[in-house]
């Protein structure tokens, strides 16, 4: 009898919470769309590229923005040299060809002005092209567990763990951003936006002209390395505003959890050059030299301990 009535009521507790669901639509009003620019002018020869797209709502269930055909896409440099992007496929990306396969378009220390006209809007952005030191090597040990940033079941727990070296500038205030590629593959997420002020993490005096620190040199290994595999590491200047540009998304991306922050606008370098109209923009426009790094992983060149 205990059991028929335990039974009943577990039934009626279920029930009951059943009734309780409630969907609840939320009436999120209609923002002014963005025009959302992505393009980063390097000192690297071959094709640069720049692409736009419309922002989408809050609660889009649409996975692809609407690509922004029909612009007018120059960059400018500081001695008056125009070079224009096409939009060839008419996807929102535009391509600036060179005439060879060595042509270059960036150059260290010149600066860069982006002009986009785009649906009855004119919009700007100018950033300079600063420099980056060479990577010096990349070593690897082995290791038998994964240590505190390799942590997840879908990650190898054994392999190659990797550090690189590289040394800062003298001179205060050069940025960095650092990729790191296995097997061609960049590691993406927002845990591998990895970037530098002077050697360390963060604004500092103290870091300048120094090796990089620790954290920078093994945060090219997200996860361990396998025999054979490739390893490249893409070191590029960055503005100290880029700089900026990444550390707020960094957060906006990792900003979740019961201790979340309000969320804050990411600050963006393209503006509208009519400072009256609603139509603003999103992202940044970049310019990088970049230096980079590959090893293929072989046992046999592995080292017993990393050098601080």
């Amino acid at each position: 009898m205990k059991s028929i009535i335990k039974t009943i009521f577990s039934l009626f507790i279920g029930m009951s919470l059943m009734s309780c669901e409630d969907v609840i639509n939320l009436n999120v009003p209609e923002t002014e769309k963005y025009l959302v620019i992505e393009g980063t002018i390097t000192d690297a020869a071959g094709e640069q590229v720049i692409k736009l797209s419309e922002s989408q709502a809050l609660l889009s269930s649409s996975t692809t923005p609407r690509a922004i055909t029909n612009a007018v896409v120059k960059v400018t440099d500081n001695t008056g040299k125009v070079y224009e992007f096409k939009d060839l496929k008419n996807e929102g990306k535009y391509v600036w060809s060179p005439a060879s396969t060595t042509e270059k378009m960036g150059t260290i220390g010149k600066t860069y002005t982006l002009k986009i006209e785009a649906e009855g809007e004119t919009f700007q952005a100018v950033s300079e092209l600063k420099r980056v030191p060479k990577i010096d090597s990349i070593v690897y040990k082995y290791e038998d567990s994964p240590n505190l940033n390799q942590t997840g079941d879908d990650k190898p727990k054994e392999g190659y763990d990797a550090n690189f070296y590289a040394k800062d500038f003298v001179g205060v205030g050069d940025c960095y951003r650092v990729k790191v590629y296995k097997n061609g593959k960049l590691f993406s997420g927002a845990e591998n936006i990895v970037i530098a002020y002077d050697a360390l993490l963060n604004k500092s005096s103290v870091g300048d002209g120094l090796m990089f620190i620790l954290p920078l040199r093994r945060a090219i290994s997200p996860e361990l390395y396998a025999e054979n595999d490739k390893l490249k590491v893409e070191l590029s200047s960055i503005t100290e505003a880029h700089f900026d540009f990444w550390t707020q998304l960094r957060t906006e991306l990792n900003n979740s959890g019961l201790f979340a922050t309000p969320a804050a606008r990411i600050p963006c370098n393209v503006i509208n050059v009519n400072s009256s109209s609603k139509k603003k923009a999103a992202g940044w426009f970049g310019t990088s030299a970049v230096t980079s790094f590959e090893v293929t992983i072989d046992k046999n060149k592995a080292v017993k301990e990393f050098n601080d």
